[in-house]
């Protein structure tokens, strides 16, 4: 009885191991097997990358050239490199080679000037032995692949409204001093030192964000804040250079108090946060963002400024008042495409001037006053479109703005109500003993339309400036207002008094357009009309090679 137990016992052993070998044995197939299945997909998908890669390397090539030919480059690399495609996808955009941003945000799909490109391919890889657990032969394999141009995408530096040939030391003088506060004394040099300097916007962002204590990079932050003029004035001779930073220093040890609110200077459209960083990568004269600034500030406050003893006469008392920008746009918008617009600002002029020239055969007993209202509205400006094949070229948009010059009175409270239109009534031009001659006169110029003005790559290099005009624009706007006035003298046309006035009137409107037109340049309006430089364009994409970015 007992060896037949021993003998049993063995016989158990031994089945239990059988039992084990065989499981283990199963195992060691099926993993066997899922390791050829995963080896092959593996293989698979370095095929499809790789054909990815040359795909997406061809589409970058063609990026210049209409959509059709670069989407059938792309297809012919993939069907070349990969023989069982399955599928093809391809998406344009923008590429910003910015470490500071996760390598998913760096491409933006949808580009107005694309710099990239980003191809899609999938391929099926076979199944041996997954087949009988998935019931299918194949599982897709899909891979992706970025290639863009070096250096970016084109862009173009421009600026709107200001003339560099009409600076002028005394009236730029009493209008910064205006806006800041403080007395300003800089020379003409300094002022073409502003306005041939060149800023960053991006650069300037980032200075201005340390200035007040915001994250870099955080550009939303950085827009919620208000900010002293002072500190925008420092962040500004910090990326200004060298040939500018004298000028803003000067400014900058002034004192201040007036506040701008951010968003106010540097608006964002809902939709075109992703594109923030390459929007405000580009490029403005220092003198438009330091006015821009200023006015910003001051918005909707009234100034008075000190230009007579420059002007002749024996008073000129001139009142500027400062509106907002078109539904209250900022000065400089980033739209959905990353482009900029760059707008003007709403101006409202009051001049009263006084004739030293007295009436003839009325002697010494009266004086021509002369009280003039000059309305401009926003001039804005857009880039359209960079072209860099061959010889550089680029196409602005612009518009003027709306201007209305005025000869009569106003109530000076309500000059910085710019909700509202202004009443004005006919001026008392002379008053003497019983006799009133008054006078009234009304121009306008309008076009709301978009103009194209197209640089060529040397009108650019010449710095030449293109102008779109309102309709019924004529230069000497106050000359043809004062030559075009309507006189009565106690409601009845006294021919001779009239004519005698007249013979006043008319070389008073040179002088005063001496004033108005350069004092107006210098705030970037101009009546009826819009001055747009290019400064310069880059091509960074001209002769590049692209390059696979991840």
């Amino acid at each position: 009885m007992r060896p037949r137990r021993r003998m049993s016992r063995w016989g158990d052993d031994r089945g239990g191991v059988a039992v084990m070998a065989a499981v283990f044995g199963a195992l060691i197939c099926i993993a066997a097997a899922l390791a050829v299945d995963v080896g092959s997909m593996v293989l698979k998908g370095r095929e499809v990358q790789g054909a990815a890669d040359l795909s997406a390397l061809a589409a970058a090539q063609t990026l210049s050239q209409p959509l059709a030919r670069t989407e059938a480059a792309v297809a012919d690399t993939a069907r070349a490199n990969l023989a069982d495609l399955a599928s093809v996808r391809l998406q344009l955009g923008g590429y910003t080679p910015d470490r500071r941003l996760k390598p998913a945000a760096r491409f933006t799909p949808g580009a107005a000037r694309p710099n990239a490109a980003r191809v899609v391919l999938s391929a099926p890889a076979p199944l041996y032995f997954g087949r009988w657990i998935m019931g299918r032969d194949s599982v897709t394999v899909s891979k992706s692949a970025t290639a863009a141009l070096p250096g970016g995408q084109p862009s173009a530096m421009f600026s709107i409204g200001s003339r560099l040939a009409s600076l002028d030391g005394g009236l730029a003088n009493a209008l910064l001093s205006g806006l800041l506060g403080s007395h300003v004394s800089l020379t003409v040099m300094d002022y073409r030192a502003l306005a041939d300097a060149r800023v960053n916007l991006l650069q300037f962002s980032d200075a201005l964000a340390a200035e007040l204590g915001v994250a870099a990079g955080d550009y939303d932050a950085l827009l919620a804040h208000e900010a002293q003029t002072g500190q925008v004035l420092k962040a500004l001779e910090a990326v200004a250079g060298s040939g500018a930073q004298s000028a803003l220093g000067k400014l900058t040890r002034l004192p201040t108090s007036a506040t701008v609110k951010l968003d106010e200077l540097i608006g964002v459209e809902a939709d075109a946060r992703e594109g923030l960083r390459r929007g405000l990568n580009a490029e403005v004269s220092a003198m438009d963002l330091l006015m821009a600034t200023l006015q910003t500030a001051n918005q909707e406050r009234q100034l008075a400024l000190d230009v007579g003893a420059r002007t002749g006469l024996a008073d000129l008392d001139v009142m500027l008042a400062i509106g907002e920008r078109p539904n209250r746009a900022p000065w400089l918008t980033v739209t959905s495409t990353g482009e900029p617009i760059i707008r003007t600002v709403q101006t409202r002029l009051y001049l009263k001037a006084t004739a030293l020239d007295k009436v003839p055969l009325v002697g010494l007993l009266a004086q021509v006053k002369v009280p003039i209202l000059v309305e401009a509205a926003s001039a804005e400006a857009r880039l359209k479109a960079v072209q860099c094949q061959g010889e550089p070229r680029v196409l602005i948009e612009a518009r003027p703005g709306v201007a209305r010059v005025r000869l009569g009175e106003i109530d000076g409270k309500r000059l910085r109500d710019f909700k509202s239109e202004l009443k004005v009534s006919p001026a008392r031009l002379v008053s003497l003993l019983l006799i009133t001659i008054e006078g009234s006169a009304d121009i306008q110029v309008a076009d709301m339309e978009w103009s194209e003005l197209r640089f060529t790559g040397a009108e650019i290099g010449s710095a030449q400036p293109k102008s779109v005009k309102a309709k019924g624009f004529a230069n000497g706007l106050l000359t043809t207002l004062l030559r075009d006035t309507k006189l009565t003298a106690l409601g009845i046309p006294l021919h001779l008094v009239t004519q005698l006035l007249t013979a006043v009137l008319t070389p008073l409107g040179p002088v005063l357009d001496g004033v108005v037109q350069p004092l107006l340049e210098l705030l970037g309006v101009r009546l009826g009309e819009a001055d747009v430089w290019v400064h310069g364009v880059r091509c960074p994409n001209q002769g590049g090679v692209p390059q696979l970015v991840g």
